[in-house]
């Protein structure tokens, strides 16, 4: 992907247990964290789509996109090589505490929408 442009997120995740289903919670809400943040200062909720044992989430309409698109853009001086996005799936309650997640998935980043693009000179 060039940098610049947006990135899509869908997380699925299912909680299984043993114990009654009336003592445990699935997933609840899942967080995602960026590089050129440095995976501390801007974060994302995500939109759950739905609920149960059985959840799946996406990323929240954005305002800036054009088309008011479920994606996160990369900034367009992000560096050539690997983009991770971190996200933490939080709030899985059962009788001894909240379970949690952290998982990271990865793209590789190259050149930048400006090689897209092509500005000339008024005449």
């Amino acid at each position: 992907m060039k940098s610049g442009y947006g990135l899509n997120a869908y997380v699925s995740a299912q909680v299984r247990s043993s114990a009654p289903s009336s003592h445990i919670t699935g997933i609840q809400n899942v967080v995602a964290y960026f590089p050129e943040f440095n995976y501390s200062t801007y974060w994302r909720l995500l939109k759950r789509l739905n609920t149960g044992y059985s959840s799946t989430f996406e990323f929240q309409k954005n305002k800036y996109s054009t088309y008011g698109q479920s994606c996160h853009f990369s900034p367009v001086w992000f560096p050539d090589g690997r983009y991770t996005t971190y996200a933490e799936c939080l709030d899985a309650w059962t009788p001894a505490g909240m379970l949690q997640i952290n998982l990271t998935d990865d793209l590789t980043i190259r050149e930048s929408l400006f090689s897209d693009w092509h500005i000339r000179p008024l005449k």
